[in-house]
């Protein structure tokens, strides 16, 4: 596509996106005032409002959407466990020890190589939009360098990001609105840019201009894992251009997957865009915004009280400063008006209105009350862990399926075609394995661990039971008992031996079994001729 037709395409979805703008102003005054607003134009840095936060007289919102942002990057991509692992859809295959050993070498790279990337940085920027806006949006390609350099993260502000999808609800072509500098246009694309821009630096102009970047597939066949080829064959190309003269800058290029990815809270039933509790929450904020307003103006009043005063009973301007002197004609005629407000009165108007925004933004089920008196037993800390599961359950589905999904994979591949990923067993490729994403973190575990606690809840009934019936026993298949457990738990494959090494640790142990039953058998029998030949011997006296 050439740049007039990629600035066709993308003038009409940014008009189409004004009313939406409308709604992520309004919660960027009241939530997140430092994240830029939609219509705002800033291309210096004379131009950028450092004061946006004045108006906002109440906090709650902004603290109550930090702490679901914070919590959600915690429970789900936290930085200090592996939250995440690959499995075998093929049961055959996870339980054989060479293929699972593999697999989870290549996971722990892959997570090894996030940890050395930055994102950890950027989808904590992603998870405040997710959660503010109902939208992030997040890019993942290589470092640039020759050989492997690693993985760059960037977490594009969404009102720099546009988007089209296709018929499966993903990103078809992304579009990204980047405000550059002459002198940035030419230290990344260097001569192959138009005149203009040279002229622009010639000058030393250092306004910044507007510059598209897209991304659109080609419809070329899909390259397999692992093998290289030239930007020009790959699925999907990107190409840059001026939006003001819609002339290219540098040439395109191209990806194996697309590198942009567009996660949301929940979805809009007739919009591609997101919507999230600060959506829902908007008209308790707003409230309670106004009711903090209007107390402290009644405080204000409570506090330096207006004064009323008959005509003629001052002499001179009345000053209440500290041992001023006025000049007065009766004293009387001067009182303090009684404004008659109640702080507890408004007090408790705003408790009611942070508590409802609050709940909008899951605070009470995500943060453990203070301490009181006693510390909270590990059943509760569980029990919590749990609800916090349950009701962010359908969130993390769609996180995992729109961002978390779709990086793994293109981590994985991008490692494969580098060759860092070591070669996978005969039995992977001879099966054409494929693997799914499991994720670790608190909340798959809380989820997983109800599995878990139905299997040994199972357990012990059987064994009660088995004491009346012994034949219950014989339904509960141990082998795929345990590994099913331990794949709910998480349970590393090196711990676990494959079917083949229990086999022969079952026939070993059979074989042992049989020996020292045929010794016993041996011994009885001696015992017992022994004990024939004594008694003949008795007879013969």
């Amino acid at each position: 596509m050439n740049c007039a037709d990629l600035l066709q395409r993308f003038n009409i979805i940014k008009s189409e996106r004004t009313v939406v703008q409308q709604k992520w102003d309004e919660i960027t005054d009241y939530v997140m005032p430092y994240r830029g607003r939609f219509f705002d134009t800033n291309k210096q840095e004379s131009s950028i409002q450092w004061d946006r936060a004045k108006y906002n007289y109440d906090s709650t919102a902004s603290n109550a959407h930090a702490t679901l942002a914070s919590n959600i990057h915690g429970a789900l991509t936290s930085p200090n466990i592996q939250w995440f692992t690959l499995r075998f859809r093929d049961e055959k295959l996870n339980k054989n020890n060479s293929a699972m050993k593999w697999l989870e070498a290549c996971a722990t790279r892959v997570h090894y190589e996030l940890l050395d990337s930055n994102f950890g940085l950027e989808v904590n920027e992603t998870y405040q939009d997710i959660c503010g806006y109902g939208t992030g949006v997040i890019t993942l390609e290589d470092m640039p360098g020759q050989g492997w350099t690693g993985l760059q993260f960037k977490a594009v502000p969404l009102k720099q990001a546009y988007f089209e999808e296709d018929a499966m609800g993903r990103v078809l072509r992304f579009y990204r609105q980047i405000e550059w500098t002459p002198q940035q246009i030419i230290s990344k694309f260097g001569d192959d840019v138009p005149q203009c821009v040279k002229d622009w630096e010639e000058k030393g102009m250092t306004d910044k201009k507007s510059v598209l970047f897209a991304i659109y597939p080609r419809n070329n066949k899909i390259v397999p894992i692992g093998e290289r080829v030239s930007p020009s064959r790959r699925p999907w190309e990107y190409t840059y251009c001026l939006i003001d003269s819609a002339e290219p800058l540098g040439k395109p290029g191209g990806y194996y997957e697309m590198p942009a990815f567009v996660p949301r809270w929940a979805k809009a039933s007739e919009s591609q865009w997101g919507y999230c509790p600060a959506h829902l929450a908007m008209g308790d904020i707003q409230s309670l915004n106004a009711a903090r307003k209007m107390q402290l103006k009644m405080s204000e009043k409570l506090i330096d009280p207006p004064i009323f005063a008959e005509e003629r009973a001052i002499i001179a301007d009345l000053d209440l400063s500290a041992a001023s002197l006025n000049i007065l004609r009766s004293v009387e005629g001067i009182k303090v008006f009684p404004s008659g407000g109640s702080i507890p009165v408004s007090d408790h108007m705003i408790t009611q209105l942070q508590d409802a925004v609050k709940d909008y933004f899951f605070v009470d089920q995500l943060m453990f009350p203070r301490p009181q008196g006693t510390p909270m037993s590990a059943t509760e800390v569980m029990v919590r862990q749990d609800n916090m599961a349950r009701f962010m359950a359908p969130t993390m589905a769609r996180l995992q399926n729109d961002m978390l999904d779709p990086i793994i994979s293109r981590s994985f591949k991008m490692l494969a075609r580098a060759g860092e990923i070591e070669a996978p067993p005969a039995v992977v490729t001879e099966n054409n394995a494929q693997f799914d994403i499991q994720y670790l973190g608190s909340l798959s575990r809380a989820q997983n661990s109800d599995k878990a606690a139905s299997v040994e809840r199972l357990v012990g009934n059987v064994a009660n039971l088995a004491q009346v019936f012994p034949d219950a026993l014989d339904v509960i298949d141990a082998d795929n008992m345990v590994r099913d457990m331990a794949r709910d738990l998480n349970v590393q494959a090196t711990i676990l031996r494959d079917d083949t090494e229990v086999k022969i640790l079952r026939l070993k142990r059979q074989e042992q079994q049989a020996a020292m039953q045929q010794a016993v058998v041996a011994e009885q029998q001696g015992k017992a001729a022994k004990a024939q030949g004594e008694a003949q011997q008795m007879e013969q006296m």
